[in-house]
């Protein structure tokens, strides 16, 4: 088996110098750190500002004296051609590249200078060993993977080798969940890492049958839960049925990781990689504690200008006098309904995320969606798109239904100009108006 580490190196990421660059940061003190911190934030700024025609073209003909100043980056603003958004001459080569398109709707392909996307892993690895894992610990991951040749093949290959058993999103069948119950008796894991709907699932059930996964699975260590939001209720569930400690990690694919609860029950935000500000709706800075927008800066990237990037969330910052990094206290957004199909499988809302991501192969300049389920077999689909839809585009999405999700559905298509979002600005990119679960 190799770890993260032993993959990120063979792939040429020098996550050896980001995990001793990580380590010199954490060894400032409280003064120097906030020192640091300020001046990297205006370096990183500065440079895309000379760098980037794109973020010049936000800024102005003049860079600002006040932080408050810098315009506020939108996903939308960067929602043009990878070469038009990216900063410098760095080769190809030396980027990392990326995609969002699930939890707010929006598509987005992104890029990482390598040496970032190894602070964003030296960070996580680090959050990690705070709490008692390492990277070469077995993992049960409840997680989505693309069901298209190659890319299935290759996240199974991937999973073989980081030494993690995927289990099933797609399906939350009572059979797949006895499946799921008997491969962990058989198992020894140490933690369980994913979405936070499929895993409080997966405790309901075992409420229902009095189990607990650490009486089933004795070498259990920890849960992890990502990509949704776990409110105070599910976190609790998790800890009773599965039967240890549950951290909490938030982060955005494009931008970092974001923050992690640490043994304390913390959620300590990744002030080594990030400036975090939380705003108001016209874009000024709320008071400690109380919830607004949430904005990131991140401070290590050279390769975009995500520079106070609002990622779509709400939430809120209090700051610790005894600790460099700030605990995030609130945050809303990112929960996901279940989805339910007329065999009677279950899924988890999250699966529309692999669905758009194979849209955004499939259909040329797809900027959003959100799918709405309106009966047990009828789903409406509302797509923004350049150009118009086609009869091609329209079969595309049917198919991609089929595909993740199962055949035979009612999938209504259109095309709209916009696509109206909550009020915190947020796009859902599902809707459930099914009142139950059916036959509940």
């Amino acid at each position: 088996m190799i770890s993260i580490v032993d993959l990120l190196k063979w792939q040429g990421y020098p996550i050896a110098a980001a995990q001793k660059k990580l380590e010199e940061i954490q060894s400032f003190s409280r003064d120097e750190f906030a020192e640091w911190h300020q001046a990297k934030a205006w370096e990183i700024a500065r440079f895309h500002y000379q760098n980037n025609a794109l973020y010049r073209s936000l800024v102005g003909r003049h860079f600002p004296s006040r932080w408050e100043d810098l315009p506020v980056v939108r996903k939308k603003d960067l929602q043009c051609g990878m070469e038009q958004k990216l900063t410098g001459s760095l080769a190809k080569k030396d980027l990392h590249f990326g995609s969002t398109s699930g939890s707010s709707g929006t598509p987005l392909r992104f890029a990482k200078d390598k040496f970032c996307h190894s602070m964003t892993w030296a960070l996580i690895l680090d959050r990690y060993r705070e709490v008692g894992i390492s990277p070469h610990d077995y993992q049960a991951r409840f997680y989505g993977i693309p069901l298209g040749f190659p890319h299935y093949h290759k996240e199974r290959l991937k999973d073989y080798l980081m030494n993690r058993l995927r289990f099933l999103v797609f399906d939350l069948s009572d059979r797949q969940l006895d499946e799921n119950i008997r491969r962990f008796s058989k198992e020894k894991f140490i933690y369980t890492y994913g979405y936070t709907n499929a895993q409080t699932f997966f405790a309901r059930y075992l409420r229902g049958k009095n189990l607990v996964l650490k009486d089933i699975c004795s070498s259990l260590q920890a849960t992890i839960v990502t990509s949704e939001q776990c409110s105070d209720e599910d976190r609790a569930l998790l800890e009773r049925q599965f039967g240890v400690p549950v951290y909490n990690e938030y982060g955005a694919s494009e931008l970092e990781f974001l923050a992690m609860t640490d043994s304390r029950g913390v959620r300590r935000l990744s002030s080594e990689t990030l400036v975090t500000e939380v705003l108001d709706e016209s874009h000024q800075p709320m008071p400690e504690g109380e919830s607004g927008s949430l904005v990131f800066t991140n401070i290590f990237n050279r390769a975009m200008p995500f520079i106070r990037y609002e990622v779509g969330d709400v939430g809120a910052v209090r700051q610790d006098p005894a600790h460099r990094c700030a605990e995030l206290v609130q945050l809303s957004g990112r929960l996901n309904h279940l989805i339910f199909l007329p065999s009677g499988k279950k899924a988890a809302g999250f699966s529309l995320y692999y669905i758009s991501k194979h849209l955004m192969a499939s259909l040329n300049g797809l900027h959003e969606y959100q799918v709405r389920q309106v009966t047990l077999d009828t789903f409406e689909v509302d797509l923004v798109l350049d150009g118009q839809l086609s009869a091609g585009d329209v079969k595309a999405v049917e198919e991609s239904f089929g595909l993740y999700l199962e055949k035979g559905l009612n999938v209504l298509v259109r095309q709209v100009a916009k696509i109206d979002r909550e009020k915190s600005g947020k796009l859902k990119h599902f809707i459930s108006h099914l009142d139950k679960e059916p036959n509940s």
